[in-house]
């Protein structure tokens, strides 16, 4: 591109550090920032010359801030800018006991999100839309002729509402009991799985009760038993509809939660069966359809899978950052590279890897 200098750096930043703590230059907990000035000092007299980059070394002071090392160079102001914002350390706020407020921010931002969502489709989503939905299609169609074949038995309907009733408020202690766990013997996987589980578990609730208040479908138990939708117009309206299941919803998203964080096939065995047999209880019970389970577990998975996906691609604290410059009026870019080793978390960094991996 004509009048635009482009200027490009290979930095092998782990054998820089390494070096520089052997000479003893780059002391532990300290970081080491790569400027790319936005002006050259010379001017390139060869294709392909590189123009000098700057290597500098940060003290961080308590406060987490640090200098701009060129502030006062006169490198203009869109580099110290870059420096002003480079050298900020922010800090994530968790959700937690402690920041209830934070929570309820992650939760209307995962709504805006899920909600959202379809506006984003893609041409492989296609894979698995086209059979959920014709899935979902042939559920419609037996649902009534499947809970004719079951039958009325009070026992089976009575063990299998409870059985129900205690695998969904058994998820929600559970994640409550991990998130608590975790913070009592500062285990933050532990307690970011307990976290993720609840949050995943309230957006899944969430969304089916709005779908509950759209469809307005009769249970098995209710009117002539065949889950018609709005079957009275709306002269009558039940804000506790059938379509989809909560239990269903709210249990497949506990599991996904589980299944991504602990990635080992007992666990996600554990945690799948009891979510499908939590689900195929709810039709036993003769509380929904086939295709409320169907529709609610697909939602619980993905939503889990959403917020799984989310919380893990913000809470990483890798120490790194790159922020990018522009000078438009000498129509140069620039960059600010730095990597912070006393910010550096290994383990949250190779958990979110492998998520990434499982997408």
């Amino acid at each position: 591109m004509r009048g635009i200098r482009i200027f490009p750096v290979v930095l092998f930043l782990g054998g820089t550090l390494s070096a520089g703590a052997a000479q003893g230059l780059t002391p532990a907990g300290e970081g080491v920032e790569v400027a790319l000035p936005l002006r050259p000092q010379t001017p390139l007299t060869a294709p392909g010359e590189l123009s000098t980059v700057t290597f500098v070394q940060i003290d961080s002071p308590p406060d987490g801030k640090t200098q701009n090392p060129e502030a006062n160079d006169g490198a203009g102001p869109s580099q110290g800018q870059a420096g002003k914002q480079q050298g900020s350390t922010q800090n994530t706020i968790a959700c937690g006991l402690t920041h209830v407020g934070q929570c309820l921010k992650d939760l209307g931002h995962d709504q805006a999100g899920i909600w959202t969502s379809p506006l984003r489709i893609r041409s492989n989503d296609a894979y698995w839309l086209l059979p959920f939905a014709a899935a979902t299609g042939v559920a419609l169609h037996y649902d009534a002729q499947a809970q004719q074949q079951l039958g009325i038995d009070k026992t089976r309907i009575d063990v299998s509402s409870t059985f129900s009733d205690v695998g969904l408020y058994g998820s929600i202690a559970g994640g409550g009991g991990l998130y608590l766990l975790g913070a009592a013997t500062h285990n933050d996987h532990l307690a970011e799985t307990g976290r993720l589980g609840e949050e995943a578990i309230v957006n899944s609730l969430l969304v089916v009760e709005a779908l509950k208040l759209a469809t307005n479908r009769e249970r098995p138990n209710e009117g002539s038993g065949r889950g018609g939708f709005w079957p009275h117009g709306t002269r009558s309206y039940e804000s506790d509809g059938s379509f989809p299941s909560g239990h269903a919803a709210a249990t497949f998203a506990f599991a996904r939660v589980l299944a991504s964080e602990y990635p080992s096939k007992r666990v996600q065995l554990a945690a799948y069966a009891l979510a499908l047999a939590v689900s195929a209880s709810r039709v036993t019970a003769r509380q929904h359809f086939p295709s409320d389970v169907l529709v609610g577990g697909t939602f619980g998975y993905l939503i889990g899978g959403y917020v799984v996906r989310h919380r893990a691609a913000e809470n990483v604290g890798s120490g790194f950052s790159f922020v990018p410059a522009v000078d438009v009026a000498t129509h140069t870019f620039g960059a600010n590279i730095a990597l912070r080793p006393d910010q550096f978390d290994v383990a949250k960094v190779g958990r979110f890897v492998n998520r990434m991996r499982r997408k």
